[in-house]
Order: structure tokens, then sequence, then C-alpha cells
């Protein structure tokens, strides 16, 4: 049951077509220092190179992206954060399942963030409420209907640096009210996450909508 309001993220599964989630991550060097955490589940992006937390939910754009529409400004997110490898200021190699706030000014070196890159990926996430009559659905009769609909992320609550968890969730609205066919929500539902269908808080299996992702987006970072 997930009755519990705290989100977690975005937690890597499988991948579009049932492939496998291996575990792979890409390594993206933090030259320059972090002025905040980047928690484990956060969308990164990269900003002259420099990975960074998104605090707002990304939009779907057009293909091809140019920088001369104002709906296609923004070149896409890389994946998501699963933690992080540096040298400490002892000369201790630390590996973290978050990126500590202020890493290299506090000494760390060789820093390097491990983030899932592949546009492929599907995630589980919390929704922010219960699905409730969406779809005039009773007791899990309508919720199917979320499936290939989409939703915005939702980044109200704060990361963990006890659990090291981010705290991203799915936008679901009083009753699903924030879930619809908009073409320029970030996520797609792919599933509602099994037996939390009538959960105060219910789970869902979510993918990036077109455009998204850096790597599906000819407008460069």
């Amino acid at each position: 049951m997930s009755a519990e309001s705290t989100p977690y993220g975005l937690v890597p599964i499988n991948k579009i077509g049932g492939q496998s989630n291996a575990g792979a991550f890409r390594e993206f060097p933090m030259a320059a220092n972090n002025g905040s955490a980047i928690f484990n589940g956060d969308l990164v992006v990269l900003a002259d190179g420099q990975p960074a937390a998104v605090s707002a939910t990304p939009t779907a754009i057009d293909i091809p992206a140019s920088a001369g529409n104002a709906e296609n400004a923004t070149p896409g997110i890389v994946g998501v954060c699963v933690g992080c490898r540096y040298i400490d200021s002892d000369g201790q190699l630390q590996f973290r399942n978050f990126v500590p706030a202020n890493l290299v000014t506090g000494g760390a070196t060789e820093v390097f963030v491990r983030v899932v890159d592949d546009p492929d990926q599907l995630f589980r996430i919390k929704g922010t409420a219960a699905l409730g009559t969406f779809n005039s659905g009773t007791d899990g009769s309508g919720y199917a209907s979320a499936i290939g609909k989409n939703a915005a992320l939702d980044f109200n609550t704060s990361g963990s640096t006890s659990t090291g968890k981010a705290g991203v969730a799915l936008l679901v609205g009083t009753n699903g009210g924030s879930i619809a066919t908009t073409n320029t929500l970030a996520m797609r539902i792919i599933d509602v996450w099994n037996e939390t269908q009538a959960d105060d808080y219910p789970e869902f299996v979510v993918k990036y909508n077109v455009g998204v992702h850096a790597y599906q987006n000819s407008l460069g970072v």
C-alpha cells in the first residue's frame, strides 16, 4: 500500500519494449562546485557541461528543436541521478547514493555524477494525490484510462540528505485532474503500479515524452 506521502524521485526499472535494466549509467564529471545537492532520483541537466539537478518540470517539445522557437528553448535533460563517486579531502575514494552540495569547495576532487542516461528508460514514481473518481472509476475500474496519458512532474518536496532520495513526484491533481492528453507535459504514463491504484498516493511507471531528453532533441546543450 502507498499511504505515505513522501516521494522518492524517479527510480529506474526496465526499459521500453521489455528491455532489461542492467544498472548501466554514465558518469559526468563535475569540475565546478555544486551549490545544491543532486539527489538520487533527480533529473539532471547539463549547464555548460556541468551536471545540475532540475528544479521545475520540463516540457515536451517539437522535433527538430530550434533556439528561435520559445517552445523549444530548453535543450532537454540527460537522465536521472543514481549517485556519485569522488576523492574526499583526506584522499579517500567515496561512493554516495546522491551528490552532496558544495563538494568541490569542501575539498573533493575527481567528482563524477552517475546518471542513467538511456532515453528509453522507464521509471517508477509516486503520485501526488489519489486517483479517486478519475474517469468515474470505482475500486480501480477506471484507473486504466490513466495509461497512455501525460503528466507533469512535481517539485514541491525537497530531497532528503538522510536518505539521499529526491522529492520529485508525478503531478496527479484531485481525482486525476492533472493527468491529460496535453502534448507538452513531461512524462507519459505507461502503467499504474500494481495494487497502488486505489491508494492515497498511487505509484506509476513513466517514460520521457518526445523532446524532453537531450538525446532526442536536436538543440544542443
